[in-house]
């Protein structure tokens, strides 16, 4: 068990048992959500993997890398309604 504290500006640390048994790192995204009266903290998988082109074991991805992706997938299906038009 790890005991933290929420400092002022709601932030809080992960216990390094944690970070590495679950393989984050620095940027990793996380998702809260309230279960009953506790929270559950679980990474979120790149987008990558949410669509199975890698397993849950796969590299992290930083949000800029994610960002950067999502970005080149939309410019590429711009570009191909554009010549389909």
């Amino acid at each position: 068990m790890v005991v933290t504290t929420l400092s002022p500006k709601n932030q809080t640390t992960l216990g390094m048992e944690f970070v590495k048994a679950l393989g984050l790192t620095a940027g990793t995204r996380l998702k809260q959500s309230l279960v009953g009266n506790k929270i559950v903290i679980e990474p979120v998988a790149g987008v990558m993997t949410a669509f199975g082109a890698l397993s849950s074991a796969g590299p992290a991805y930083t949000i800029k890398e994610e960002t950067e992706g999502m970005e080149a997938a939309v410019a590429k299906e711009v570009a191909a309604k554009a010549r389909r038009d």
